[in-house]
């Protein structure tokens, strides 16, 4: 009998559970048009023997019909097949892949795939588009504020009358408008250096066919008067500058010593010598300081904020394909994961912006139907009924038109109500009959199993929509500081119906040794492979994952289908839809499942980035792709003293932590409760001394602070990077990047080649039981809290116990219990037992976190409950 290939059993709760995957699922069902030229002969079978040859064809049992089989590429040629010939496979210059034992039109993955006559487009050789088809382009950047000196790389894209992406082999022809900039040439993109000073004008010009499109250029006077600083601010993601910020310097014990607002260029002197903290503070944009930033040396500097993520929200609503409703014998359940492309570090957006709020969706599973959690960017149905509509958040940008139509586009960029990124969706089927009745069992990360499956299966297909332009407006309940994201509308509507490209491309990654964190290996790898799309973001086209729990050790666990541990099978697209000859990035990321599992767990994840120069179809892995480079160790003992007084051997605001020797980049980001940022920079040798993060100039909020009444702590999260070349030498500290004449701080995401993060939290206490206010409780109840983001115990890794103290009564006033005991299995649920002789009404119930002395913690946690005790 020939090899038939079979459905993998986990296929089925992998996408029932798909929550906050990056890609599809699909089935050896047909896909229609995502995958054209897959045309599996008609003939239905129950056996390999049912099929018109069996040396030929296996019977794909999932949909009961004979597909085309092949151990080697010549098995699908014309001359082995005969009368059994493929016109898929022998009509096409790139053949046929034979892809898990399954004959597959072949992928090319760029032009050079194609020879010399035709160019790659869509994952197919053909005709090279002609530019003159262009009728219209965009550059990017399409704003640049900057000095004389500094070096800028610019892209086009084209269009076609229709709207469609258009990718010409020859590029655009690229010339100076102006004496502010010099440069020129021709090709997909071009750099250009700053030169003569001036206000903002059309200098740099790409000619693609008879379409034109122009960048705007701005260019500081050289000079920058003694005895202070020069700071330009610019968005990160559209180049404008940012004006009424203000520039704050503060000393080395953290107060103001000189301010002042930047102008309309986006520019300001501040008075500053030495060493300083430099602050820049708009209500609009996260915050930004240079810690311990050296005024003498650096004194012409360029910082680019980003925008709050959660004052504005919005984006673009999508349907997938439906599918064509299947007979009684083939019920098959479809889904689909989509997004928006994301500009810069992924860890510069909140998850509600990355992800989308969840939802519960039901679907029909047989006789029975489930409820299941999905991010807003996923949907699972059944095939031949109308596909759950999905809603992908964006993130403002630049558009060329403003798509809600009440303001001009300009105006709309500076206020931050629109985007342009490249809308991307992954999805496929799975016959109902293959779903295991316990696919649902709590516990599993969907990501992790689709990661494993993914690469499995040659029937999974991608979706690129580059130009998606989309509008943001006021994120109701933004004015109050309690984001509603359920309430965010999104008017703009795409499709991801028709058009699509068969992930084609299986290949294996050497994942280097895992860290440690808290004296354990991380436990999971996930590959991600994107392509890097200028004033975009990253884009993705396949992925990958592996455990490492069988050892627990430095490398992820053997894969049956590679030779050996540490090599993880990844499956992705080629890029498409007008992404072609844009870079192929694999983003290499480990973590823990501690942090699903425990409530007091931090998340802790390091990541690797590395270009992919090309792609390879290598089933087998056996040309692993070498990522040459280790991960970072995870900065598990970064602490910052919330308090403005010494505590814990922290000076008030001070910030410490002993961080990775590699590292040339340290970022300790302070998030409120309206998702509102302050980002400290600082270099490696500060953060191991220590440094202090100054107070923010009055009227400004500290960020630092979650904005409650209580004056509770913010959440903190602590990066560390690697960001420049390989080598030592070549590496990028904050002084650097903030340079005028360096690389600039909004280049940080294409320049990073390692993360290490740590996503401390916050901690908090809630209350459990009692569970209202003013409930009724017998004498000596156990009462019951739960704790996150701190970890309670006695022992050596615990941050210390629940503290509860009585007020009011009769025998309470005076009372304090402490507990350090989870009942919950690591779920962070403390009991403690009121006294019997405690009773009265209006008794007040305290709970707050303690050190492990007992000591409550500053600022305080806590929270308080009234109950009767009759």
């Amino acid at each position: 009998m020939s090899p038939s290939p079979r459905s993998h059993p986990l296929v089925g709760p992998a996408c029932a559970l798909l929550l906050l995957a990056l890609a599809g699922c699909a089935s050896d069902e047909d896909m229609g048009p995502l995958i054209p030229g897959d045309t599996p002969p008609p003939r239905t079978c129950a056996v390999d023997q049912d099929c018109p040859n069996a040396a030929l064809f296996f019977c794909d049992t999932a949909v009961a019909r004979c597909a085309p089989a092949c151990r080697t590429p010549s098995d699908c040629r014309a001359d082995r097949r005969g009368e059994y010939a493929l016109p898929e496979c022998d009509g096409s210059p790139l053949g046929c892949q034979c892809d898990l034992n399954r004959c597959l039109p072949g992928v090319c993955a760029a032009d050079a795939d194609c020879g010399a006559e035709r160019v790659c487009r869509d994952g197919a050789c053909v005709t090279p588009p002609s530019a003159d088809l262009a009728v219209a382009c965009e550059v990017t950047p399409d704003v640049v504020v900057g000095r004389p000196g500094m070096s800028v790389e610019f892209s086009v894209w084209a269009r076609t009358r229709e709207g469609t992406p258009l990718v010409p082999r020859e590029g655009a022809t690229w010339r100076s408008l102006a004496p502010a900039v010099k440069g020129g040439g021709t090709g997909h993109g071009a750099a250009f250096t700053l030169a003569e000073p001036g206000d903002e004008r059309e200098a740099v010009e790409a000619r693609v066919g008879g379409a034109t499109c122009r960048a705007r250029i701005t260019v500081l006077p050289a000079e920058v008067p003694p005895g202070g600083v020069r700071v330009l601010v610019v968005d990160e993601l559209t180049g404008r500058p940012v004006p009424l910020a203000t520039v704050a310097v503060s000393s080395t014990k953290d107060s103001v010593t000189a301010s002042t607002v930047t102008g309309p260029q986006g520019a300001a002197w501040v008075p500053a010598t030495g060493e300083v903290a430099l602050s820049v503070f708009h209500p609009s944009y996260g915050y930004l300081t240079l810690a311990r930033h050296d005024a003498t040396g650096a004194r012409d500097v360029r910082l680019a904020l980003r925008r709050n993520p959660l004052d504005r929200a919005g984006g673009v609503r999508g349907a997938f394909d439906a599918g064509e409703k299947p007979d009684a014998t083939a019920q098959a359940l479809r889904m689909g994961v989509a997004g928006l492309s994301v500009p810069g570090l992924p860890a510069e957006l909140s998850p509600e912006a990355l992800l989308g709020p969840e939802r519960e969706v039901e679907v029909g599973l047989g006789t029975s139907r489930r409820r299941l959690k999905l991010p807003s960017g996923a949907g699972v149905w059944l095939a031949g009924t109308p596909p759950l509509e999905v809603r992908a958040p964006g993130v403002a940008g630049v558009c060329d038109m403003s798509p809600d139509g009440e303001l001009e586009p300009e105006a709309a960029v500076r206020e931050g109500a629109c985007g342009t990124r490249a809308a991307w969706a992954l999805q496929g089927a799975l016959p109902l009959r293959e779903l295991p009745l316990n696919a649902l069992e709590p516990g599993t990360d969907p990501l992790l199993l689709l990661g494993q499956l993914v690469p499995g299966s040659p029937r999974f297909a991608s979706t690129v929509l580059r130009d998606t332009r989309f509008s943001l407006a006021p994120t109701p309940g933004g004015d109050t500081g309690t984001p509603e994201l359920d309430a965010v509308e999104y008017p703009r509507a795409v499709s991801f119906e028709k058009g699509g490209v068969r992930l084609a491309f299986p290949f294996a990654v050497r994942v280097p040794e895992l860290p440690r964190y808290r004296d354990a290996y991380l436990d999971r790898a996930y590959v991600l492979a994107t392509v890097a799309a200028p004033g975009r973001g990253l884009v993705p086209l396949g992925l990958g994952a592996a455990t490492n729990v069988a050892p627990a050790d430095p490398n992820t666990d053997k894969d049956a289908r590679l030779s050996d541990a540490g090599l993880v099978l990844v499956r992705m697209a080629p890029a498409h839809g007008g992404l072609e000859g844009q870079p192929y990035r694999l983003v290499v990321a480990a973590t823990s499942g501690a942090a699903r599992d425990g409530a007091a767990s931090a998340v802790a994840t390091t990541t690797l980035v590395a270009e992919l120069p090309a792609l390879d179809f290598d089933p087998t892995g056996a040309r692993p792709v070498d990522l040459r480079s280790g991960f970072l160790g995870i900065p598990e003992d970064a602490r910052y003293n919330f308090d403005p007084a010494t505590y814990q051997g922290l000076a008030g605001r001070q910030f410490r932590a002993d961080v990775d020797e590699d590292a040339s980049l340290v970022r300790v980001v302070f998030t409120d409760r309206a998702g509102r940022r302050w980002t400290v920079l600082a270099d490696p040798a500060s953060a191991r001394e220590g440094f202090l993060v100054p107070r923010p100039p009055a009227g400004f909020e500290d960020r630092t602070a979650w904005g409650d009444v209580l004056g509770s702590r913010a959440r903190l999260q602590v990066e560390v990077l690697v960001v420049g070349g390989p080598a030592s030498k070549d590496r990028l500290g904050p002084s650097r990047l903030a340079a005028a004449d360096g690389p600039g701080l909004e280049h940080v995401s294409d320049l990073t080649r390692a993360v290490s993060a740590l996503d401390v939290g916050r901690p908090e206490v809630t209350w459990l039981y009692p569970e209202l206010e003013g409930q009724g409780l017998v004498r000596g109840s156990a009462v019951r809290v739960r704790v996150t983001g701190f970890r309670v115990g006695s022992g050596d890794d615990a941050d210390g116990q629940v503290r509860l103290s009585l007020r009011g009564g009769s025998g309470c006033a005076g009372t304090v219990l402490l507990g350090d005991e989870d009942v919950s299995q690591g779920q962070g649920e403390v009991e403690l037992q009121l006294p019997a002789t405690c009773s009265g009404m209006g008794v007040t119930l305290t709970a707050e976190l303690a050190d492990p002395d007992g000591v409550p913690l500053r600022p305080p946690v806590a929270a308080v409950r009234g109950v009767d005790i009759p």
